[in-house]
């Protein structure tokens, strides 16, 4: 490298971009471009991330382990007094939402004032003071807000917050703000805190808690000591890390973000063609000049370096500018994430955006890829101009033609890995595979891009064809195959990305029709209209579901209820997975793989017997005949998979039950409310149906707790 080299790149390419800077600006926003799409879908995946594990972590604490589910609180002070075991809390945890603004919801968490101290990660505050426990205890429903929440609905101490909690309107004060006692950080705004006891009432879970938070002697032996607590729990309680649930969540929504950062990469991808083009048409433009370089005493190193490092200069203005714009793009991007994760998988709300300089780093090195990627072909073809035949610009046009046969031979590889990953994506290969073909297909097809373009240009200079101006520019077109056609290329892997994702939303979107047209065979869907805003948490109050059987023009009244249960499939651990229970009549609205539905459902409505969904099957890789077990409060319980059906409601699957089974009264899907109706009331009690339920015809319906038709 000459000492002059400063001197050259200079002359050569910041006196280039004040004489052309809509090229300067088209090789920065082509590295932009895909760096703002891939840094806004990281931070919004891992915002979620955070924003979940950062709800777990302000509810479990400083807990070292948990036992979350069903509990009964006469466990409690079994599992405090175990060896090793320094303190134990109980908790209540519910979601509400606010009947008085519509898509707004608290997640509510119940805690022992006394027993809960050590392992709050929070403060309240009252008028910075605590609240009297007497006001605390003694008044019902008080409840403690943070004050993001609290600002943006305009509350303040001692202000009345109607809320709604399992289809019942009731009323709660609000009496205290939380603020983080450790680090000041903004806690998440749609949480709330109140005594356990009063939450127990709010959710009508008395005599049971959500979890039981637990603190040991020595943290280090927690591995040991879960052991011993888990001999005194019920089969389907277990103790475990607080972690291990943002574990598990984090894996479920593996796939989903996978898929969000395949999608981001496609705009890298296109961005390496731009820049390839850009860098082909300098050089182009620039023989003459690397002509008088290399006759100057220029190595081919230098002449490389040259066009790399104004690439590669480019590059960072663009990865600087688009870093900036991905976290503007977070901030809309973020929003549509949350939604299609509560949609789908958990409810979750994302407040803020969570920046980590992992996500630049990996963006920086994915742009600094792409620009090289892109850039190296054209500059290792500057690098081997001769000076002689600088000045003859039609020998590199001539030249790259007979190097089309050898791109054709790349793209027909390429398609032929592109039919290996395939068939490894369908039969056992990760999600990995898939991508694989994807990626394969896109590159296999545009190395084809200089033979079509050579092709159509030829065609198009048939002499018969009207008008000069048509055929010197098809002409043109022949000649320039080497530029053009990565110009074609990048515009077919856009269109080709472009019209799959239409094609594969059709086709979605018309199979979803078609199930919905044959599951959908109701007249009316009844459900708590909570269930809008935070999923399938509430249940239409028994009385409702009494009263609409006894109506006369009520012909039948079917339930459906889904809740979460462990499950063991093969003596793999237990895990987590939804379990749907369903009473009434059978109405042929489930499409079973191999047909025979009626006698399948015969079978579900007889004891032992599951269906599942085909996204369940997937996931864990079962099929009919097979068994699965279900961890209940009596102990493991064996089913067989009777069929597998259709269903576009939940990625992570379902298993279907029918109250007949004998098996529904274990988890208690439907908790009763026992309120009785005041004398004359048409309305069954707290079942107001312009708050607390709402009643939907088939095509709005998004959750179904009692249907009637």
């Amino acid at each position: 490298m000459t000492p002059q080299f400063p001197r050259i790149f200079a002359w050569h390419v910041l006196r280039r971009l004040a004489r052309h800077p809509g090229l300067g600006l088209l090789n920065v926003l082509s590295v932009a471009l895909g760096i703002t799409v891939y840094v806004a879908i990281q931070i919004a995946n891992h915002s979620a991330n955070r924003s979940f594990a950062a709800g777990i972590d302000l509810v479990a604490g400083k807990a070292h382990l948990e036992v979350r589910g069903e509990v009964d609180e006469s466990l409690w002070p079994i599992l405090a007094q175990e060896p090793g075991v320094r303190a134990a809390t109980g908790q209540v945890e519910g979601v509400v939402t606010l009947p008085d603004a519509p898509g707004e919801y608290l997640r509510i968490l119940g805690v022992d004032i006394f027993t809960g101290d050590p392992f709050r990660a929070f403060r309240l505050e009252a008028a910075h003071a605590a609240p009297p426990l007497e006001t605390w205890i003694g008044q019902p429903g008080a409840i403690a807000i943070t004050g993001d929440f609290a600002h943006r609905l305009h509350l303040k101490t001692g202000d009345t917050l109607r809320v709604l909690a399992n289809g019942v309107v009731k009323e709660l004060r609000v009496v205290a703000f939380l603020e983080d006692p450790d680090t000041g950080a903004a806690l998440p705004e749609r949480f709330a805190v109140m005594d356990i006891g009063w939450a127990q009432e709010l959710f009508s879970r008395q005599g049971f808690l959500s979890s039981v938070q637990i603190l040991l002697e020595d943290p280090a032996k927690a591995q040991a000591v879960a052991p011993r607590l888990n001999a005194v729990l019920p089969p389907n309680l277990h103790a475990e890390a607080p972690r291990q649930r943002s574990f598990q969540i984090q894996n479920m929504l593996s796939s989903f973000q996978l898929n969000l950062t395949a999608l981001s990469m496609v705009s890298l991808l296109v961005g390496v063609f731009l820049i390839y083009n850009t860098v082909s048409a300098c050089v182009a433009r620039r023989r003459v000049e690397i002509g008088i370089l290399r006759s100057l005493g220029a190595t081919r190193a230098e002449v490389r370096c040259l066009f790399l490092g104004e690439a590669c200069f480019f590059g960072i203005l663009g990865i600087v500018c688009g870093a900036c714009g991905g976290i503007i793009l977070a901030r809309a991007l973020s929003g549509a994430v949350a939604k299609t994760i509560s949609s789908h998988y958990v409810l979750l709300s994302i407040d803020r955006n969570w920046l980590s300089p992992g996500q630049f780093v990996a963006a920086s090195i994915y742009g600094v890829i792409a620009v090289l990627a892109g850039a190296w072909i054209p500059a290792g073809e500057a690098s081997r101009i001769d000076p002689v035949q600088a000045l003859s610009p039609g020998g590199y046009a001539e030249r790259s033609v007979a190097r089309r046969r050898r791109w054709g031979i790349f793209g027909i590889a390429l398609l032929a890995g592109a039919g290996l990953a395939s068939w490894l994506a369908l039969t056992a290969g990760p999600p990995a595979w898939g991508f694989a073909a994807a990626f394969c297909i896109l590159a296999g097809f545009a190395f084809f891009a200089p033979d079509a373009t050579a092709s159509f240009g030829a065609l198009a200079a048939v002499p018969s064809w009207p008008g000069i101006l048509w055929r010197v520019a098809a002409d043109n077109l022949r000649r320039s195959v080497h530029r053009n056609a990565v110009t074609v290329a990048a515009l077919a892997a856009a269109i080709a990305m472009m019209t799959g994702l239409t094609v594969m939303i059709f086709s979605f979107r018309q199979s979803v029709d078609a199930w919905i047209r044959r599951g959908i065979v109701a007249d009316l869907y009844i459900s708590p209209a909570s269930n809008e805003t935070v999923g399938l948490g509430s249940s239409v109050p028994p009385a409702a579901i009494a009263w609409l059987k006894t109506r006369p023009e009520v012909r039948g009244a079917d339930t459906f209820r889904e809740l979460t249960v462990p499950i063991s499939i093969r003596e793999r651990p237990a895990q987590s997975a939804l379990l749907a229970v369903i009473a009434g009549e059978y109405r042929h609205n489930l499409t079973f793989r191999g047909g025979g539905d009626i006698q399948k459902m015969d079978r579900v409505n007889q004891a032992g017997a599951v269906v599942i969904t085909e996204p369940f099957a997937r996931r864990y890789g079962v099929k009919d005949g097979d068994r699965l077990t279900l961890i209940t409060p009596r102990g493991p319980q064996s089913f067989e998979i009777a069929g597998t059906y259709s269903d576009y409601t939940r990625d992570q699957g379902v298993i279907l039950m029918a109250r007949t089974s004998g098996m529904t009264p274990v988890f208690n899907p439907s908790p009763s409310i026992s309120n009785p109706a005041p004398p004359g009331r048409p309305w069954p009690p707290h079942f107001e149906p312009n708050s607390a339920a709402r009643a939907n015809f088939p095509s709005t319906r998004t959750a179904t707790s009692a249907t009637a038709s």
